[in-house]
């Protein structure tokens, strides 16, 4: 296969750096480590039927109360901290089976669901988390075509974290599917992974340490959630990839590596 031919890897380190029709024929992979891609993995697991992500506070409530009562879970946060009435915050660890199961999520977020809300141009849209990378990177690599890792950022703001996990999902479809590299932040992540895997595998390091010095983990710890770096940093290989679907917008469980 020719370079020419060779599916490209597309790293966009926050949403305002996708250029204008960029994902248009791709596919997006999208990430907010800390934390609302991390809930939405853990969401879905835990038997939620679907997730309606909301850009504002009021178009959430709005979407909640039009749906069949005792159906909706009102989730999200404002820098970091839960949205007053709201029936969640943005901590993984709340969002058990016996809260999710049967419900539909309707979130709203600082970052996370404005990071998908921008990725609307891709033929399709997944979640990925550290606690779903093998899966998420399965599902972007059966799609065959140009992936583009959407990094949500913090406050405007590259993240540590996300960085990171857009470096795994680059390393993994350059090096072992034989994508070609799209842009430089694809290489930029790529290094940032592999010299914090290598860290890892040394112990010199652990996930969850590396990505508190962040500025979203610092962020996380000043607000008293450390066991949310922590269940962010589980890489638990979940075989769960969230995948938006459209007509009405959501976003619902996709098993396996086939489908869209």
């Amino acid at each position: 296969m020719s370079e020419t031919d060779r599916p490209a890897v597309f790293v966009h380190l926050l949403p305002s750096l996708i250029p204008p029709g960029a994902l248009r024929g791709g596919v997006a992979v999208v990430i907010d480590v800390l934390r609302a891609t991390t809930v939405m993995v853990q969401a879905i697991e835990s038997g939620c039927e679907a997730i309606v992500p909301c850009g504002e506070i009021e178009e959430a409530n709005e979407v909640a109360a039009a749906l069949p009562a005792g159906t909706a879970l009102l989730a999200g946060e404002r820098h970091g901290l839960p949205i007053p009435g709201f029936d969640l915050g943005n901590s993984p660890d709340d969002f058990t089976p016996d809260v999710c199961r049967g419900k539909t999520l309707v979130m709203t977020t600082t970052n996370g669901t404005r990071a998908i809300l921008a990725s609307l141009e891709a033929d399709g849209v997944g979640i990925a988390a550290m606690t779903n990378s093998a899966a998420a990177i399965a599902w972007a690599f059966f799609r065959f075509r140009a992936v583009h890792v959407v990094c949500a950022g913090t406050d405007g703001s590259v993240s540590l974290e996300d960085t990171l996990l857009a470096g795994e999902v680059s390393d993994r479809l350059i090096r072992r599917q034989g994508y070609s590299v799209g842009n430089d932040s694809a290489l930029i992540a790529q290094a940032l992974f592999t010299d914090a895997k290598r860290r890892s595998e040394t112990r010199t390091i652990p996930w969850a340490d590396l990505i508190a010095n962040g500025r979203g983990g610092r962020r996380v710890r000043e607000i008293g959630r450390q066991k949310d770096i922590e269940a962010a940093a589980w890489r638990k290989s979940s075989p769960v990839v969230p995948v938006l679907r459209r007509d009405p917008l959501r976003i619902v469980r996709q098993e396996g590596m086939l489908g869209s």
